[in-house]
């Protein structure tokens, strides 16, 4: 008679515990699930390129109901780092020394290449890749996404894609939203309080806007980013465990992988763009 099987991590017969399968280790399961994710991204991207574009209509619907949610966290947010970080004590240095005319470009290069980027990243994977994974954890602990497959519809087609492209829109729309709310706060607040005139804030401020820097540190990398963190989410839902602790594990892992996501990406982009456009390091006006 065949031996019966013995649970993993647990002793033989004979004293001796059974070795424990690799794929119980975290560390495999973490490098599948990041092989899964770089699949669930090249399944979407493909899929997104395919005509006849059927997710166009809900991808709208889902950047408008994205913008809402997180219009209102966003200007409060950058209004208070603005004031606090910009303007009372970047403000004092800048007078300290002697260049308190530079504060506007100053601000408007700090914002564009950094702060925009990692405020709203932060605002928005705390927000809707949190909602994204709920929303589809929910359908599949509901059965959902099993009574799509029993109907032959692709989950990646109906669910994934549309939020996909989303994400990456929404992203750098609300970064460029930002920029603007940051710049005209700038201009109501600064001159007055830190005694120089709304003339020399508008020529400083022109002097430092770089096409590059629109064009690559506001949107090429926050399109990476917004992609990025509607594929983790997306990804996060469709493999949660069963019940309402596994979306809540399922939320909190794409909270915390995205927020690094965000920091490591930004720095490394940041220091590839600087070095790449070395004039771009100094302060212009």
């Amino acid at each position: 008679m065949a031996a019966e099987a013995q649970p993993l991590g647990t002793a033989s017969p004979k004293g001796r515990r059974t070795p424990r399968v690799i794929t119980e280790s975290k560390t495999y399961e973490r490098l599948q699930s990041a092989g899964d994710m770089g699949a669930l991204a090249v399944s979407t991207v493909k899929l997104a390129a395919k005509p006849p574009f059927s997710w166009a209509r809900d991808a709208v619907v889902e950047i408008s109901t994205m913008t809402q949610r997180c219009l209102i966290p966003l200007l409060v947010s950058h209004g208070v780092y603005l004031i606090g970080y910009g303007i009372i004590l970047f403000g004092a240095i800048l007078s300290n020394i002697g260049v308190i005319e530079r504060e506007s470009g100053a601000i408007f290069i700090i914002w564009v290449r950094e702060i925009a980027t990692w405020v709203t990243g932060m605002v928005f994977a705390g927000i809707i890749g949190s909602a994204i994974t709920a929303d589809i954890g929910a359908r599949k602990i509901r059965e959902e996404l099993d009574a799509l497959d029993v109907l032959g519809v692709r989950k990646v087609d109906t669910l994934v894609v549309p939020r996909v492209i989303a994400t990456t829109i929404a992203m750098p729309l609300l970064v460029m939203v930002s920029l603007v709310w940051v710049t005209v706060l700038n201009f109501l607040i600064a001159p007055l309080t830190l005694d120089f005139s709304s003339g020399v804030f508008l020529h400083n401020l022109r002097a430092n806007i770089i096409p590059t820097d629109l064009l690559l540190t506001a949107l090429l990398k926050n399109l990476i980013l917004g992609f990025f963190v509607g594929v983790v989410a997306c990804h996060k839902g469709l493999t949660c465990k069963s019940g309402a602790e596994g979306v809540g594990r399922a939320v909190n892992q794409t909270v915390v992988i995205t927020f690094f996501g965000i920091w490591f990406f930004n720095s490394l982009f940041n220091l590839g763009y600087v070095t790449v456009f070395s004039d771009t390091a100094q302060l212009r006006g």
